[in-house]
C-alpha cells in the first residue's frame, strides 16, 4: 500500500519517503485514514553510550549491556469532520538499513491532546554504535491505515578522558618543630559525569629527582573530616600531605592525573612545591 505521508521532523536525522523535494508528502488514497500523523519527535538523536550504566567501581568496556532511554513524541491530526479516532499507534526499532526488528511496542494517548508518545528502554551493547531507525504506524478505531513516520537517532560510544580543570596547593612551606600538614586538592570533571570518575592520584618526586617510595597518592571526594574534603561529589578530590620537621628540604614535583572507568587518563597537571 502507497505511503500517504512519511515526513521530515524538525531533524536532519529524518527522512521522507517519496519523490518530492517537500518536508510533507500526501497521497489522496481515499483507502487512507482521514486521521494524520503530522508531527513525531525524539527525545534525543545522538546518544554517546559512555555515559550510560556507568557502576562506580566497575571498568567499562564496549561489551557492557546498556540501556538506551529514548521516548517518542507522536502528535495527530483529526481533521475537522472526520468523527474518528486513533485505535493503535506502533513503533519498530531497528539498525538503518537492515530488516530485523530490534524493539517493538505501542504508544499510548498522553495528557497533551492529540499526542501519542512511548518511553523505550531499548538494551544494547556498549559498542552498538551506528544509525538506527524507528518506524511508527497504526490504523484508526476501524482498521483503517494510517500514514506512517519515520525518524534515525545515533548511538556512539564517545568514551571521553577525565579533565583535571585545576589543582590548588602551596607553593611554598616552612618545616616547623611539629608536623606541618598541607591540603592539596584537584578539580576533576568528566563528561560522562564524575560517577565515571576511577580514581584522582598524585605522584611526588623527591628534590634529588627521586619518586616518593609512597607513589601514587589517592585524592578523594567523600566529603570526610579525615581526608579534608569539605564536600562529597563536587568534583574536588583532597589529600591531606604531612611534612615533619625531618623532611629533606628542596623543591618537590607533584604530577596530578585522573583515570575513568574506561581506563582514560586525563591531562597531567604539575605543581611545584619548594619546602625550606
Amino acid at each position: 500500500m502507497i505511503q500517504r505521508n512519511l515526513f521530515l521532523l524538525l531533524c536532519a536525522a529524518f527522512i521522507v519517503a517519496g519523490c518530492s523535494d517537500d518536508t510533507a508528502v500526501v497521497d489522496s488514497n481515499p483507502m487512507y485514514s482521514h486521521i494524520l500523523l503530522t508531527d513525531m519527535q525524539l527525545s534525543g538523536y545522538v546518544v554517546d553510550t559512555d555515559t550510560l550504566n556507568v557502576q562506580p567501581g566497575k571498568d567499562k568496556s564496549a561489551d557492557d549491556p546498556v540501556t538506551v532511554p529514548i521516548r517518542i513524541s507522536v502528535k495527530v491530526s483529526e481533521p475537522l469532520g472526520s468523527g474518528g479516532a486513533v485505535g493503535t499507534l506502533r513503533y519498530e526499532i531497528r539498525l538503518d538499513g537492515k530488516s530485523p526488528v530490534l524493539a517493538s511496542g505501542d504508544l499510548q494517548l498522553s495528557s497533551t491532546p492529540l499526542t501519542w508518545e512511548a518511553d523505550i528502554a531499548f538494551a544494547r551493547k556498549r559498542g552498538d554504535v551506528g544509525d538506527y531507525r524507528i518506524d511508527v504506524f497504526g490504523t484508526d478505531e476501524w482498521g483503517t491505515e494510517l500514514n506512517s513516520g519515520v525518524s534515525k537517532f545515533r548511538l556512539l560510544y564517545g568514551s571521553k578522558a577525565p579533565v583535571i580543570l585545576s589543582v590548588n596547593a602551596p607553593d611554598t612551606v616552612d618545616l616547623q618543630i611539629q608536623t606541618v600538614v598541607l591540603t592539596l586538592t584537584a578539580e576533576v570533571w568528566d563528561e560522562s559525569g564524575l560517577a565515571d570518575i576511577k580514581t584522582v592520584y598524585f605522584n611526588s618526586f623527591l628534590p634529588n629527582g627521586r619518586p616518593s617510595s609512597g607513589n601514587p597518592f589517592n585524592l578523594l571526594d567523600d566529603g570526610q573530616p579525615g581526608t579534608g574534603d569539605v564536600t562529597a561529589g563536587d568534583g574536588i578530590f583532597t589529600r591531606k600531605v604531612q611534612m615533619p620537621p625531618d623532611t629533606p628540604k628542596g623543591e618537590y614535583r607533584f604530577e596530578f592525573r585522573a583515570l575513568d572507568y574506561s581506563n582514560l587518563s586525563s591531562n597531567v597537571v604539575i605543581h611545584k612545591l619548594i619546602v625550606r
